[in-house]
């Protein structure tokens, strides 16, 4: 009789046992949603995701949360692109007819160039489908008519939130 107790009490003892660690690893679940939850409210309107420290997610490797901007001038020409680098599909409202603007200053911050062709608030949207990892480009034109010197060019694209990228070159 003292046997048939014990093993009806050890066999209880493990069915508790079992549920209590299905409740934590059900809790462990709910508690990573939660935080996965909290890291996308971090996100700021710019589309990059801020640490703790307020600071910004930069260049280099998957930074889950951010479109990352790049502008590269090679010449006469320039390179805009985006990059997708969250693990979620990102849909982008752009104008129809300019998604994006740039302009170009020279070292006392003066504009000595602009593309702006109509104003992106009045024109039709589009829907653009940018996966993880894919990217979009524009090319934009440098004017042969800029005089040696170093210049700044900003990219704009205007989108929901926008997206800027800026850099340096120098015209010899």
């Amino acid at each position: 009789m003292k046997k048939i107790l014990l093993s009806v009490f050890l066999l209880f003892a493990v069915i508790l046992s079992a549920c209590g660690d299905q409740q934590q690893q059900s809790g462990q679940a709910d508690t990573d949603s939660q935080q996965e939850d909290v890291n996308e409210e971090e996100n700021t309107q710019d589309g990059t995701q801020a640490d703790g420290n307020g600071n910004q997610g930069g260049s280099g490797g998957i930074a889950a949360g951010t479109l990352e901007p790049t502008l590269e001038v090679n010449g006469k020409q320039a390179s805009f692109q985006i990059t997708n680098q969250t693990e979620r599909v990102k849909k982008l409202i752009l104008p129809g007819n300019s998604p994006y603007t740039y302009v170009i200053t020279n070292a006392e911050g003066k504009t000595v160039f602009e593309i702006s062709k109509s104003n992106p608030q009045f024109e039709q949207k589009k829907p653009v489908t940018l996966k993880q990892g894919e990217v979009i480009e524009y090319k934009l034109s440098i004017p042969e008519a800029l005089q040696p010197g170093t210049y700044d060019i900003t990219a704009i694209l205007h989108t929901e939130p926008v997206v800027k990228a800026k850099t340096s070159f120098t015209r010899e």
